[in-house]
């Protein structure tokens, strides 16, 4: 094997350069290569691999369904790749069709020649001879050619943004876009949090992303992360305590609803944003929503972990009054909403002692409520 590898089969190269910044895909590259620079004995299984790897990275950043099958053979992974990339043969296209029952004989071929004739995938004996310059280039050429049209269909369709993992530079088209049509207003508020406001074309209201000053500093510079962190050291930090009034005493005769809080008046930020106040009973707009949110947080979040149920019960109370008085909640602004009504959630675990519930169980209490109160209080 003298010729070099990206001369015999470009595809392999052009994977890796066409996603420098994965790594599986720049080591599999990397073993690759050297295999086949030192004759190695692993050529046709990393061979599958690589190509099952450029059909699984095409399905994912394009955000579509992997095969249904729990170990999906290496012609599945590929049929599911055509799918994504819209290029699968329909009924009655015979010439077409034709082509793509092809691409699928020569990935069942490769699937073929590894179980049979593959040293390291599955065991053989150690006498049976080595693989051959001739059948090296065989099973590269096969793996190269349904790569290479793998990559030029992929070169046609862009990745969903939403669940992508490329680098921000892979949408400079979009970036140059937003970068001059977009204004920015930041400002720092009564929690130290960084705020950035966004407004944009026809989104008039805009948006507000709330960002700590550690988790701004760890995703954009995580040098400067590392030199604040070791100018604090030995400096002591107090955290600032919450104050929990005590639930005001009541005769049987004259019930007292619980204080709502005080409605913020126009320039000044949303009661949310401050330290919540505890709500021990709730009768409010939403009131119809207690039980079903509190049995979705019991059971679905916690697992029916009824050592929490009094917390719950009144997280449950805070957080429906609370959607009542975040007046501009929109669901159709979702990333401003969804912001507002995450950081009083987090607020309220903290309150009530809460700490089972994790950062993903507060996305999904919160996809709860886009669903039960689709118009927010209005």
């Amino acid at each position: 094997m003298t010729s070099a590898l990206d001369d015999i089969a470009p595809a392999f190269k052009a994977s890796a350069s066409r996603w420098p910044d994965a790594p599986n895909i720049q080591a599999h590259y990397a073993d690759l290569a050297s295999t086949f620079r030192s004759n190695g004995c692993s050529l046709i299984e990393l061979c599958k691999s690589f190509l099952e790897m450029v059909c699984i990275t095409i399905v994912t950043e394009l955000g579509k369904d992997p095969p249904e099958n729990s170990t999906p053979s290496t012609t599945e992974y590929l049929n599911c790749a055509f799918d994504a990339l819209g290029i699968r043969s329909q009924r009655g296209a015979s010439a077409i069709g034709k082509v793509f029952s092809g691409f699928n004989k020569i990935s069942d071929g490769l699937t073929y020649i590894r179980d049979n004739e593959g040293s390291v995938a599955h065991g053989k004996d150690g006498f049976i001879d080595a693989l051959s310059d001739h059948h090296a280039r065989v099973y590269l050429l096969s793996a190269d050619t349904i790569i290479a049209l793998l990559l030029q269909a992929y070169d046609g369709v862009e990745p969903s943004i939403l669940k992508t993992r490329e680098s921000h530079s892979r949408f400079s088209h979009h970036n140059k876009k937003i970068d001059a049509a977009t204004q920015v207003e930041a400002k720092v508020d009564e929690d130290g949090v960084v705020e950035l406001s966004f407004r944009a074309g026809t989104l008039e209201d805009g948006f507000d992303i709330r960002v700590p000053a550690s988790e701004l500093l760890y995703y954009l510079d995580r040098q400067a992360y590392v030199d604040v962190l070791d100018a604090l050291r030995g400096i002591a930090t107090q955290p600032e305590e919450e104050e929990i009034p005590e639930p005001e005493e009541t005769t049987p005769d004259e019930p007292e609803p619980p204080a709502k809080p005080e409605k913020a008046a126009v320039g000044q930020k949303e009661t949310l944003a401050r330290k919540p106040q505890p709500v021990t009973n709730y009768q409010g707009k939403y009131k119809e929503q207690v039980l079903p949110l509190y049995e979705f947080i019991l059971h679905s979040i916690l697992g029916g972990n009824s050592e929490y149920a009094t917390q719950i019960q009144n997280l449950t109370y805070t957080l429906l009054n609370g959607m009542e008085d975040l007046e501009v909640v929109d669901w159709s602004k979702r990333t401003f909403s969804r912001a507002k009504v995450r950081l009083f959630l987090k607020k309220l675990t903290k309150l009530f002692s809460i700490e089972e519930i994790e950062e993903s169980a507060i996305d999904q209490i919160v996809e709860w409520l886009e669903k039960c109160i689709p118009g927010g209080a209005g």
